[in-house]
């Protein structure tokens, strides 16, 4: 009887040991997949920041090292981020007051306005951007030359938060006429 119950208490002390073991193996995996989840959101939260959005909440993620213990912190930040309201459009995307103008620009700077027109189109203010440059640039002693200059608009495209400006690009203006 003796040894029975001896026997019986071994092998309930060893299968608590064995619980024991299986308990902290699984909560070591709860924390690694905690940390692992606090990485992820640590990246989206940066994602999130480099389209212009969450910026304060992508500062505190910064400071923190992921862990277990800081995944309830994280994820608070994720909610913040998520529900937060998006911001204004940037000025620069917002159309200017008045009629919209174009404009074609030194090369060489990007700066010097070489001439303007505006026009609540875009396409009718290139076509009257071009005569602009055409006279300006189309003497008899230039026929044949080309030139060449960056166009700026402040027309956008699209309305609302999806309005963007039209970005200009590199242009070359042959003069096969002379200007009257």
């Amino acid at each position: 009887m003796r040894k029975s119950v001896l026997s019986t208490l071994c092998v309930l002390l060893l299968s608590s040991v064995a619980l024991a073991d299986q308990k902290s193996d699984a909560q070591a995996k709860v924390d690694a997949t905690k940390t692992e989840t606090c990485e992820k959101v640590k990246k989206f939260i940066a994602d999130q920041h480099a389209k212009g959005k969450c910026k304060t909440e992508h500062e505190e993620a910064q400071k923190i090292t992921c862990s277990a213990q800081t995944f309830t912190k994280m994820n608070e930040l994720n909610t913040k981020c998520v529900q937060a309201k998006p911001t204004a459009d940037k000025p620069a995307d917002k159309p200017a007051e008045g009629t919209p103008k174009c404009r074609a620009l030194e090369v060489a700077d990007s700066k010097t306005v070489i001439a303007e027109a505006e026009d609540k189109l875009s396409t009718k203010c290139v076509r009257l951007l071009t005569d602009a440059l055409q006279k300006k640039w189309c003497t008899a002693e230039n026929k044949g030359k080309k030139f060449d200059y960056l166009t700026d608009y402040d027309h956008t495209i699209g309305t609302g938060k999806f309005a963007k400006k039209i970005q200009g690009k590199k242009q070359t203006w042959t003069c096969r006429t002379v200007a009257k």
